[in-house]
């Protein structure tokens, strides 16, 4: 009983420590925001907030403190855009907070009819792609063969970038890139998106190497490719449950200089190369995406942070629903390619195609608060 006490106790502290200060906004003048709006805005978000083409978003019911912070932005060079530049750089701070209120008591917006047509299934389609590759790397990219790499639960947009490059001829294997002349840039992503989703039966330990000595020698390893050689980082390639021969001949390439690394690794011997092997490959290898789900079920970890239902919690967080399914698309894509500028949605969205992305903007699309 005193430990369920106590265990209340230090959940309600956590609660206490963790709630966000409420919002400290100055009181707006509606009528004096609604004027503004009406000079300043309306040719672009309407007088009701909604956006009047794909490039533009809804500003009804947003938080008002959202709308304050990116005003700021934008007047302050924080966002790039020179129209709202100069609009917002003659604002004073009472017009500002009077834009936003009055945006902000605008009801919700009924959702407009996308132009989404229920997207193909990607998954197999990109288990159809997969095919080519699997001759060599193993049903579901699980090798067996020895000193070929597995691809299953790979990062996706390593596996990308790389099949990029033998396509291209810019990685020395003779024949790949023949192989892959007839893939199409959406063909990659799908094949990569299908390898990345697959986990691996645990590897039996090889016959040379000591996988508890390999665990400390891989230290430096795991700044790069992770704990136990799971990668988070979307360019960053995961090790655990690879091919043990494979991994001997890779990082045997990096020690001597014939592979570019970023890190300046103490050179092993070959023992401690064939430990670090052992290890790795005897670690379970996880899915770096998860298979396919519907936008609901996407939708679920970008409410972590947009949570419409309690977003008096993140008062300088935008809301998702009832925002544009185009502006939704355009924005993801923009995150996931790094065009906009923000490390945590870009490592979110790195593992979305664009069918996931699509998913996600239907389902917050269709909703109203």
């Amino acid at each position: 009983m005193k430990n369920i006490l106590f265990g209340l106790v230090v959940i309600s502290l956590l609660s206490a420590c963790s709630k966000e200060p409420e919002s400290t906004s100055p009181v707006a003048d509606l009528e004096a925001g609604k004027a503004i709006a009406a000079a300043d805005c309306v040719d672009c978000h309407g007088m009701d907030g909604r956006g009047e083409n794909p490039d533009i978003p809804n500003l009804a019911a947003q938080s008002p403190d959202y709308l304050v912070e990116a005003m700021h932005a934008y007047r302050d060079g924080g966002r790039l855009h020179a129209a709202l530049q100069d609009m917002t750089s003659g604002m004073t701070e009472a017009d500002i907070v009077n834009i936003a209120g009055y945006y902000a008591s605008q009801p919700p917006l009924k959702p407009l009819a996308t132009t989404a047509t229920p997207a193909a299934d990607s998954y197999s389609e990109g288990a159809s792609v997969a095919e080519i590759c699997e001759d060599c790397h193993g049903e579901k990219g699980v090798s067996m063969e020895e000193g070929v790499p597995s691809l299953a639960g790979q990062q996706p947009v390593y596996l990308i970038v790389a099949t990029g490059e033998y396509r291209k001829g810019e990685r020395g294997h003779e024949g790949k890139g023949e192989m892959l002349e007839g893939l199409g840039q959406v063909d990659i992503e799908k094949m990569a998106m299908y390898f990345a989703s697959q986990t691996a039966p645990e590897r039996d330990p090889p016959p040379f190497g000591d996988p508890v000595a390999g665990k400390a020698a891989s230290a430096f390893c795991g700044k790069c490719h992770g704990s136990r050689g799971i990668s988070h980082d979307p360019m960053v390639p995961s090790l655990a449950g690879q091919e043990p021969v494979y991994l001997v001949n890779a990082i045997k390439s990096y020690r001597d200089r014939e592979r570019h690394c970023e890190a300046e690794e103490p050179r092993k011997s070959d023992q401690e190369i064939e430990d670090i092997a052992a290890y790795y490959s005897t670690q379970k290898t996880l899915a770096s995406v998860e298979q396919f789900a519907n936008g609901k079920e996407l939708a679920a970890k970008c409410d972590r942070c947009h949570a419409p239902t309690d977003r008096e919690r993140k008062v300088n967080v935008p809301s998702l629903r009832g925002q544009s399914y185009d502006y939704l698309v355009k924005s993801m894509k923009e995150y996931r390619g790094e065009d906009r500028d923000n490390s945590m949605m870009h490592k979110m969205s790195a593992k979305y195609d664009d069918e996931m992305i699509e998913a996600i903007a239907t389902y917050y699309a269709s909703q109203t608060d």
